[in-house]
């Protein structure tokens, strides 16, 4: 394994800023392998044309989008999800169909603002039923979360398993 794919992978699995301290510690390398490795990838990356870029911001690295290409693609990057939001959202999956009353007797009344945010992110789908609505995953919802369903059911059956076997 050559060290520079090494770091590059530490930087792309970082997802942010990361110091040379932490790859080396995280990867087993010495100082010295890891500097002369981001040194040769900043070097790699600026010359090669694509679309990504290896920059030192202070003490920090970070593998990131070039610039004039972050704008063009800015909708398709997901936004962090919060701990809250995410609890639902299994909520929903695992429990649906759902009744949104149902769920507001689960998380509270955060349960209004969530089922509008899951919503928006085309996460969830809504139908009226009732005073209520009735709430259930959408076709996006296994691919956003990598889950590897395509239905309810199986969907269903994979929270079940990670609650019986988490990892």
């Amino acid at each position: 394994m050559k060290d520079e794919s090494v770091v590059e992978a530490a930087l792309f699995c970082a997802g942010k800023p990361i110091e040379a301290e932490e790859i080396a510690e995280s990867v087993g390398m010495e100082m010295d392998e890891v500097k002369a490795s981001l040194k040769k990838l900043v070097k790699d990356y600026s010359s090669n044309g694509g679309a990504i870029e290896i920059v030192k911001v202070g003490r920090k690295h970070v593998m990131q989008l070039k610039g004039e290409y972050a704008e063009r693609v800015s909708l398709m990057a997901d936004t962090e999800i919060s701990k809250d939001l995410l609890k639902t959202a299994a909520l929903i999956a695992y429990h649906q169909p759902v009744m949104q009353s149902s769920l507001h007797k689960m998380v509270g009344g955060k349960a209004y603002e969530h089922v509008k945010e899951l919503k928006e992110r085309n996460l969830i789908l809504t139908r009226p039923k009732g005073n209520s609505l009735e709430l259930s995953t959408s076709k996006s919802f296994p691919d956003h979360f990598g889950i590897d369903a395509t239905n309810r059911d199986e969907i269903k059956k994979w929270f079940q398993e990670q609650i019986q076997n988490p990892q």
